[in-house]
């Protein structure tokens, strides 16, 4: 770590305080994912906004065991003063926080008996940090962000990126601070949410960069976003519009996206969905809910250790059963709730309270039977008559089956109109460079991207799906078997635009939208559709 040299502050801080970021907003499907990459266009914080950190309960295997030395109740927290099993971290908020980067996390310092585990003392350099330290020679601090219970949250200028012009060389960094700097486990912690958060390569998940270490300090990189959290959407405008919907899906579909990874997030709360000021829906904070088993000596044994928000807490999770995506889905089935009338189903009581009192949650009358069921069944107390995972949640709410006869039809009507559509399609005919005349490096990513699109089609998401044919497509522009499934994704939109009531001015929108993509910028059949919509 060290003062950044004169030669390239002065860009470095016009480049972060530039405001003029901008992304595409999705309608139907939305915008593409952010990564790191020298294309990359994500939601970023210009060099005015702070952020603030939303609190990040956690419990112990001992229910009168504080996790570290010198525990702060919040009033604010998602669950008031009421801490479950444990106690939560204090978080201290910058003064003039108008948005939220995620959490730093929080991993307590204690056994399975519930004593405190003395750890080797380890210097904790990381509160030398200050605007114009630099990390790894590369990334120069600006401010910082905000603070939790693991450590700290600061906005960074990339600078690498500033040496290439990069349009955005913004990023938020999480650094462990504190007492668990001196903690060996919480390293071990901090890495395994970096494993797991960069295999979540989705639209409705944060991106997470890498996870690296600057002598003592150890830290990681994410995208910076620009907005707020769903708790204070649902403090300030909740119902049961259009868009809140929408929202209720782009969570489950990033959940089930984790959760067909074997990744439980175990910590769901309004708190820990972010919305950016384009209303796209990003989920923090995967990692570190269930934490510190299999460490030091302790292989073989159940995880000690859970970290839950009471108030989202299902009942199996307080009566420390395994980790299973159904216990995400009770959560969802809260946030929903919550996000559609403004109250918790259960006047913020703790699942095994309400469950003990006979408590069930009044009916939602403005949602369709349908919807409320999804959302009825999410909330049961016993995991085995809950949705067992997000997907199942996500094909209920959203009508999946209903939908089954319309598809049916507009797929008749595909395979009728096939002959048309290759007559005015005359596109490219294929890449300039053959596949398997790439790179073996290239050919790999190439390969890589497109299953993601295949598994992100597998479970209906056309989000996720159109974001990595449009990543493989820049990739190795026209590559034959990425053109062939844009035509199949653009079978599957135009079919449900067909089936759906959006009006002309929706429907024209939506085609704009698409044709930002790349891959889809030239697309025969979106031109016509824009001009038979009136478009220009």
């Amino acid at each position: 770590m060290k003062d950044d040299d004169k030669t390239i502050s002065d860009d470095i801080t016009r480049m972060a305080n530039d405001d003029e970021k901008t992304a595409v907003d999705p309608d139907v499907v939305g915008s593409g994912r952010p990564d790191d990459g020298d294309d990359a266009q994500p939601t970023v914080l210009g060099g005015d906004d702070i952020t603030r950190l939303a609190p990040e309960p956690f419990s112990t295997a001992d229910e009168n065991t504080v996790a570290a030395d010198e525990a702060t109740e919040v009033g604010g927290a998602e669950d008031g003063t009421e801490v479950g099993l444990g106690s939560i971290e204090g978080t201290e908020v910058a003064d003039d926080a108008t948005a939220v980067v995620p959490g730093a996390g929080s991993v307590p310092l204690t056994t399975g008996s519930g004593g405190t585990r003395t750890q080797p003392p380890v210097p904790d350099t990381s509160a030398e940090l200050a605007p114009g330290s630099v990390l790894k020679e590369r990334f120069r601090i600006e401010k910082q962000l905000g603070e939790g219970g693991m450590g700290a949250v600061y906005l960074a200028t990339d600078r690498r990126k500033v040496e290439t012009r990069h349009h955005d060389p913004t990023l938020a960094i999480k650094v462990i601070r504190g007492q668990f700097a001196r903690d060996s486990r919480a390293f071990i912690a901090l890495q395994r949410e970096a494993d797991k958060s960069q295999r979540l390569a989705h639209p409705n998940i944060i991106t997470v960069y890498d996870f690296d270490r600057d002598g003592d300090t150890f830290f990681m990189t994410m995208e910076a976003l620009k907005g707020g959290t769903l708790s204070d959407v649902i403090t300030s405008s909740a119902g049961a519009s259009e868009q809140t919907l929408e929202w209720i899906s782009d969570l489950a579909k990033g959940v089930a996206y984790a959760h067909q990874r074997d990744i439980v997030h175990s910590d769901l709360k309004p708190d820990n969905v972010f919305i950016t000021d384009d209303k796209r829906l990003k989920i923090l904070d995967f990692g570190i809910a269930r934490a510190l088993s299999n460490v030091e000596g302790r292989a073989g044994s159940r995880d000690e250790v859970v970290g839950l928000t009471p108030a989202y807490a299902s009942c199996e999770m307080f009566e420390r059963a395994d980790p299973h995506p159904a216990d995400d889905v009770y959560a969802i089935g809260v946030i929903a709730y919550q996000a559609l009338t403004g109250e918790h189903p259960f006047g913020r009581k703790k699942s095994i309270v309400a469950r003990e009192e006979g408590m069930k949650p009044a009916r939602i009358k403005s949602l369709s039977g349908y919807q409320w069921q999804a959302i009825a069944k999410a909330l049961a107390f016993n995991r085995e008559d809950r949705w067992q995972d997000a997907d199942e949640f996500l094909r209920k709410f959203t009508g999946q089956g209903r939908r089954v006869r319309q598809l049916a039809m507009a797929l008749l009507v595909a395979v009728l109109s096939f002959s048309a559509y290759l007559a005015l399609y005359e596109g490219p005919v294929g890449p300039e460079t053959p596949f398997e005349e790439l790179p073996l490096a290239l050919q790999q990513e190439v390969s890589g991207v497109i299953a993601e699109a295949h598994q992100a089609k597998k479970f209906g998401d056309l989000n996720g799906s159109l974001f990595y044919l449009d990543r493989a497509y820049g990739l190795h522009p026209r590559n034959l078997e990425v053109m062939d499934l844009l035509d199949d994704f653009l079978d599957q939109v135009f079919a449900a635009m067909d089936s759906s009531r959006m009006s002309r001015a929706q429907r024209l929108a939506q085609v704009e939208e698409l044709l930002k993509y790349e891959s889809l910028s030239q697309n025969r059949r979106l031109i016509k559709a824009r001009k038979e919509l009136g478009g220009g």
